[in-house]
């Protein structure tokens, strides 16, 4: 029963990144919600044929690498983020949305900048800790990263590889002990 509700998961996740994927969207955006469906799919397909097999063993591996995967792949795309968002520039905060979970509340920050005679304002795409989004007041200008090529594509810290060095340790992690 545990192996069918994952696989109504897994496909219900995929489904639910690629069904906007024909909606106009920025292309580094677009591409990490097309991974981020395309991987659940892919696992679910798998467990469908373990199932098909009756090999519950397999099916609750092949789920728990999907899930691994899944967070291997976030976290290699915050990678790139960060990589891609390098030059500094200054944008006015504006305000911000709480993100809550069961023990950790984020933020997510909207700033409005101008690059290349162009005006933006957006919301990042990372969730910043409570305690550093404190330090945020509203019309006031803060240090932001954005890349050049995307320039609606801004971080506000480039220094965030400890955490995401971290998520691909636990993905990996995941993944080996699911075969275990």
């Amino acid at each position: 029963m545990g192996g069918k509700i994952g696989l109504i998961i897994c496909y219900a996740v995929g489904i639910f990144f690629l069904l906007p994927f024909g909606i106009k969207e920025k292309k580094f955006l677009r591409w990490k919600k097309m991974f981020m469906g395309l991987i659940p799919l892919a696992g679910g397909l798998a467990g469908t044929y373990a199932l098909y097999m009756e090999d519950t063993e397999l099916l609750h591996a092949l789920l728990w690498c999907t899930v691994g995967v899944e967070g291997i792949c976030m976290s290699i795309f915050d990678l790139i983020k960060i990589r891609m968002c390098g030059t500094q520039i200054y944008g006015t905060f504006i305000k911000s949305r709480e993100s809550r979970s069961n023990k950790m509340q984020t933020v997510i920050p909207t700033f409005r900048y101008t690059y290349g005679g162009v005006s933006y304002e957006n919301e990042s795409n990372e969730e910043v800790p409570l305690n550093m989004a404190k330090n945020y007041e509203s019309g006031h200008t803060y240090p932001i990263y954005i890349c050049e090529n995307e320039p609606y594509l801004y971080i506000t810290d480039r220094k965030n590889y400890g955490l995401i060095i971290f998520q691909i340790i636990i993905g990996i992690f995941i993944i080996v002990t699911a075969w275990l």
